[in-house]
C-alpha cells in the first residue's frame, strides 16, 4: 500500500509542475475612466443593449428632464440604474393574468350568485367579465390547465380567447380567437 502511495505521488508531482503556466498573457486596454461628458440620460441612451428599457421607463414616467439635468429641482441626482434585462425578468416573472379572478365553480358565469371573475368595462361602455377556470388532471380537481375566458354581458355571449397574457413592453395583450366578429362584444 505504501509503495502505491509513492507511485501516485511521483506521478502527480511532475504533472502539477508542468500544468502551471506562469506566462502573463494579458492585453493592456488602457485606464478606465468613470467620467463621461454627457448627462445621465445621454449616457443611458448611448448603450441600448443595457439601458433601452430603462430609458423607456424613464421617458414613460415623465422623468426625462430630471435625467437630462434640466429640471431645476434636480440638477444633480444619484441613480441606481436598473438594466433592461432586470425589467424584462420582472415582467416575465410576474403573471399579469393574475389580476383576473377565478370563477366560482358552483355557479355559471351568468348566474346572479356568481361572485368570481373580474368585472371590466370597455372604453365604449360595454360590460364584460373576465375569469379563469382550473381544470382537473388525472382525476384530481383544480390541478390541471388554467384557462382564461371573457363573457360579454352587453352581447350575452362568450368571447373566444386564443392566447391570453402576451406581454409586450407597455401592457398586456389577451388575443381574441379568429372567429371573433367585430362589434359582437
Amino acid at each position: 500500500m505504501r509503495t502505491l502511495k509513492y507511485i501516485l505521488a511521483s506521478l502527480l508531482v511532475p504533472f502539477c509542475l508542468t500544468s502551471c503556466d506562469t506566462a502573463q498573457d494579458w492585453i493592456d486596454t488602457g485606464v478606465s475612466s468613470p467620467y463621461h461628458d454627457c448627462s445621465i440620460m445621454e449616457y443611458l441612451r448611448g448603450d441600448q443593449y443595457n439601458w433601452e428599457l430603462t430609458v423607456q421607463m424613464i421617458e414613460r414616467g415623465g422623468l426625462t428632464a430630471m435625467f437630462e439635468g434640466t429640471d431645476p429641482d434636480y440638477e444633480k441626482i444619484t441613480f441606481f440604474a436598473i438594466p433592461s434585462y432586470t425589467i424584462l425578468r420582472y415582467l416575465w416573472d410576474n403573471d399579469l393574468k393574475a389580476d383576473i379572478a377565478y370563477r366560482n365553480p358552483d355557479y355559471l358565469i351568468t348566474d346572479q350568485k356568481q361572485d368570481g371573475g373580474t368585472a371590466l368595462t370597455t372604453v365604449g361602455g360595454r360590460k364584460l367579465k373576465a375569469y379563469v377556470d382550473k381544470s382537473s388532471y388525472g382525476g384530481v380537481p383544480d390541478v390541471g390547465a388554467e384557462t382564461m375566458y371573457l363573457y360579454s354581458y352587453s352581447a350575452q355571449t362568450q368571447v373566444p380567447l386564443a392566447t391570453p397574457d402576451i406581454q409586450p413592453l407597455n401592457g398586456v395583450v389577451h388575443a381574441l380567437n379568429y372567429n371573433f366578429v367585430l362589434g359582437k362584444i
